[in-house]
């Protein structure tokens, strides 16, 4: 076996302007550089490395100048391969080809680094190009840190590379651009924090480009499947136009329709304002969720933004936003990407291969997200959580429920929040059913400033659209509150734990009552949620009690004539309300208008203790209700809460606001100790941003026949899965922590196979309460 006709005679050492290269004309006797090849492809079907190089450095360019620093992406294309010029690399590339038609390219030892080269080159042509640098140096493996050991930038810059003598020398003649004209805000460390956003923002760029250049030679069919951006949010604006006035006059008169509709005719007109921070603090139940997406879409055709991303908190709700978006944009409703872990891959509607494709860099005019995706890919230093960024500049992004952002992280998720404001044109929504509680004052130095509300008179707003009377009943144990749940024939009850929630469950003791909490599948809650919608119908008059986690809050459009809501916080107590007497339809014996109730209980926190963050918030909001008892969801209210829950938690110079994971600060990770501008900790930051506590485990269940189906799968592969497997299965599998899946393990009810836990034991999924970590393993179900 020989290799194709590319080998070289002789290899030289690097020319061009790094300072350790000398001239050697041997590479010059190649006749054509490669950048990549074809499985089975002849030499002269492989592609060309300068037109590789070209392609990537005009789509980067591209995707820069949305944020006018189209030449700063263009030399991160033009030099990212720069090493592929080196003898060495086209002698791999050669080997790999030809060991590939033989079935044996696993046979090729080793690698060439090709991407030191160009961040070597672009680091000496000034101090600045070593912005370029992190950028070529991690366009494969991910941002790297500046000290890392041998994976850190520094040393890598100091790394002697192969020599990539035959370079052209218009490739290494062009100098830097001018510095981006970055706004700078607050102090050194904070300019620190505006240069490691605007490195990331053009390696989102760079990594983008190379992807879709790549795929576009490799892959071409793939390519052409992806989905055409040809919709923009003008066209968005007129079915949902359409859909708006059909709603209008298809809805009764009533003051809660009233009122939404003041709320949708004051985001159309602030729409018109210039870019920037925005409010919309509308209560529970006052049409925020369209209203704030006419604003969004209204806004960037008004001044040419490219298009909207919904950031919501809770995955359990983003589905329903989703569709609400769907059946709002009629036969647009392809143009809205749903991007979040729980999608069903077969169903047609929701989910095609374009939209996946879409889904790799937000490639759509509407984007349903949650805040863990597009925070976390702010922070991250991955190529593939990082190819999204560059489409959220000169977007709208519009924040539900902006309050509930971890205290902890406050400083950086606001710092990346004004970056994207005033760096590179974007327009960001603080959509609350509060308040806005991260904007700046005299007690929160850090919060965000010169946000213009779109609502001007919240206060009178919260008054005309307060549906219910909130009363406290002080400690409850759980078979008093049993009882008060018995006696009503329509209720809901919300507490703070699965263990909570499944307890008082078995303790109603009620055939036809109904259960939600984590501890079901995504599946199993949309079925459940669809059940409570279809009994809460007026027409149905069915009986309908529900015991949930918070699952059920934020977003899930359910109208309850009572609710019973556990101790928590102000913004969870609020939440809870907006499921009681939604509509305003409750009237009494002589048709006036009465208020729904909602009761708020306190419970033995030894016998069901929530989360560390749920507790916490609790304890805040018991300070402040004995001075609101009068109205304890009033602004005043809110207000006095988050001065304990948010503001005052900065402590310690304000490190409060800036603890990782660990403890360990996100913003000291850029800028080093004495706040360099050029020196940054890419990775560190992405370990120590997380939203959410990963560390629980996804455990597959055998929920329905699709969920059965799923394990029977498993359970005969010889090999591991592809991703479509775990993509079908992520609307079957609930999430546990550690302690948990010890216990399931340990009881023998759980298997584990191609590193994955499915449930062997189907006793142990419970039609109502979904996971049980108190069943043990039937042997009989184990003899098939």
């Amino acid at each position: 076996m020989t290799c194709p006709a590319i080998l070289v005679l002789s290899a030289g050492r690097q020319s061009g302007a790094a300072p350790n290269g000398e001239s050697n004309a041997a590479d010059s006797l190649i006749m054509q550089y490669y950048a990549h090849t074809r499985d089975g492809a002849p030499q002269d079907q492989w592609e060309p490395l300068a037109l590789h190089l070209t392609r990537v450095a005009g789509l980067a360019r591209n995707f820069a100048a949305s944020f006018d620093c189209g030449e700063w992406g263009y030399l991160a294309g033009l030099w990212h391969d720069l090493g592929k010029y080196s003898a060495a690399f086209q002698r791999y590339l050669a080997a790999t080809a030809a060991s590939a038609e033989d079935g044996h390219r696993a046979e090729v030892a080793g690698t060439v680094d090709h991407s030191t080269a160009g961040a070597q080159h672009a680091e000496y042509l000034a101090p600045l190009g070593r912005l370029l640098a992190y950028c070529i140096a991690g366009h494969h493996a991910g941002l790297p840190d500046n000290e890392g050991g041998a994976a850190g930038l520094s040393l890598r810059l100091k790394k002697n590379v192969e020599p990539y003598a035959a370079a052209p020398g218009e490739l290494l003649s062009r100098q830097l651009p001018p510095p981006p004209k970055l706004r700078l805000l607050g102090d050194r460390r904070r300019g620190a924090f505006a240069t490691a956003f605007f490195t990331r923002m053009v390696f989102s760029c760079l990594v983008d480009a190379d992807f879709l250049a790549t795929e576009g030679f490799m892959a071409p069919e793939r390519a052409m499947r992806r989905p055409s951006t040809s919709a923009t949010p003008t066209h968005l604006l007129e079915p949902l136009s359409t859909y708006l006035e059909e709603l209008k006059r298809s809805t009764p008169d009533t003051t809660v329709n009233r009122h939404r509709r003041v709320v949708l005719s004051a985001c159309r007109e602030k729409s018109k304002l210039p870019p920037g921070l925005f409010s919309l603090h509308v209560p529970t139940g006052g049409g925020k969720t369209l209203s704030s997406l006419s604003f969004a879409l209204s806004h960037a055709a008004e001044h040419g933004l490219h298009g909207v991303v919904y950031a919501i908190p809770f995955t359990s709700i983003i589905e329903q936003t989703a569709e609400v978006f769907r059946r709002a944009l009629g036969e647009l409703a392809h143009a809205v990407l749903e991007h979040h872990s729980n999608l069903e891959p077969d169903d047609p509607r929701r989910q095609s291969e374009r939209s996946r494709l879409a889904a790799e860099n937000f490639d759509a005019p509407l984007v349903v997200t949650t805040n863990v995706q597009l925070f976390e890919s702010l922070f991250s230093s991955r190529t593939s959580r990082c190819r999204k960024l560059h489409r959220l500049a000169k977007s709208v992004i519009i924040l539900d429920e902006a309050q509930t952002l971890p205290p902890n992280l406050l400083a950086p998720t606001l710092a990346a929040l004004e970056e994207l404001v005033y760096n590179y044109g974007s327009t960001v929504v603080l959509c609350t059913a509060t308040q806005p509680a991260i904007e700046k004052r005299e007690a929160f130095p850090i919060g965000l400033q010169g946000v213009t509300p779109i609502i001007d008179e919240p206060r009178t707003l919260h008054l005309a659209l307060r549906r219910t009377n909130v009363q406290p009943l002080g400690k409850l144990a759980d078979d008093a509150l049993i009882e008060r749940l018995r006696q009503e024939q329509q209720v809901l009850c919300v507490v703070n734990s699965r263990g909570h929630a499944s307890g008082l469950f078995r303790l109603l003791d009620d055939p036809d009552a109904l259960h939600l909490s984590a501890n079901m599948c995504g599946a199993h809650r949309s079925n459940v949620v669809a059940e409570i919608r279809r009994r809460l119908d007026p027409s149905a008059r069915a009986t309908c009690r529900v015991v949930s986690t918070q699952v059920i809050e934020a977003g899930v459009d359910v109208d309850f004539p009572v609710v019973y809501r556990a101790a928590a916080g102000l913004d969870s107590v609020a939440q809870a309300a907006g499921r009681c007497n939604r509509e305003g339809r409750l009237a009494d014996a002589h048709g006036w208008p009465r208020p729904g109730r909602v009761f708020l209980f306190d419970y033995d926190e030894q016998d069901h203790r929530p989360p560390p963050l749920i507790r916490r918030a609790a304890g805040h909001f018991r300070e402040v209700a004995p001075d609101h008892l009068e109205d304890l969801l009033s602004p005043a209210a809110v207000e006095a809460y988050f001065r304990l829950h948010y503001w005052q938690q900065g402590g310690d110079d304000g490190r409060g606001w800036d603890r990782g994971r660990g403890g360990e600060s996100v913003m000291r990770c850029f800028g080093g100790e004495d706040g360099n501008p050029l020196h940054h900790q890419f990775r560190a930051a992405a370990e120590r941003y997380q939203l959410i506590d990963d560390a629980q485990t996804p455990i597959l269940v055998p929920f329905g026949k699709r969920g059965r189906a799923l394990i029977r799968t498993l359970e005969h592969m010889h090999d591991p899965p592809a991703a479509g497997f775990d993509r079908a299965a992520q609307r079957y599998v609930v999430g546990v922590w550690d302690h948990v899946l010890r216990r399931l393990i340990e009881t023998g009810v759980l298997l584990e196979l191609h590193g994955r836990y499915y449930l062997v034991n189907e006793a142990t999924y419970d039609a109502k309460l979904g996971l049980r970590s108190d069943v043990t393993l039937d042997a009989g179900a184990l003899i098939q």
